[in-house]
């Protein structure tokens, strides 16, 4: 069993109850876990949601979590994995300060190589949206701060299906 730690997915299929987010991440914070992402979204059966954590830590620990979780009574079912195998994807927003022809041309060129989009152009901001793998938006990001000022970001944090 593998003590190294490495980000992890936790995966939990809910009832749509008030104070099942509190319970869940409850159980994660008193493991000493921190919460690195967490995406939460109803699924296709009505009153029930599924909640996606991304998590750094080891197999073991992982285990346990899981089987704490379990005993909420309104958690349905709970899983955990490796990035591995995983379909992974996120959403940034990014708005960035743009006043200058070159700066806008580069910043256009390097969202046209990652696949982003210009949602709004303004007189001296550019608003852009990219979804893609995590470590792809994350380079995205780098290389835009390299290039101009962001003013403001908003990440999704993954959304996660098994292959």
């Amino acid at each position: 069993m593998s003590r190294e730690v490495e980000p992890r997915v936790l995966v939990t299929i809910v009832e749509d109850k008030p104070g099942v987010l509190y319970k869940v991440t409850s159980i994660i914070r008193r493991r000493g876990i921190n919460i690195d992402a967490m995406a939460v979204a109803p699924t296709t059966k009505p009153g029930v949601s599924k909640m996606t954590f991304l998590v750094s830590t080891d197999e073991r620990t992982m285990e346990l979590l899981v089987k704490q979780i379990e005993k909420v009574p309104t958690v349905i079912s709970v899983g955990a994995s490796s990035l591995k195998g995983l379909y992974s994807k996120e959403l940034a927003l990014i708005k960035v300060s743009a006043s200058k022809p070159s700066e806008r041309e580069m910043i256009c060129a390097l969202a046209a190589k990652y696949g982003a989009h210009i949602i709004e152009e303004r007189a001296f901001t550019l608003t852009m949206e990219i979804v893609g793998e995590p470590k792809v938006v994350s380079d995205f990001i780098s290389e835009v701060k390299a290039i101009a000022e962001i003013l403001d970001l908003a990440r999704s944090g993954p959304v996660i299906l098994s292959r």
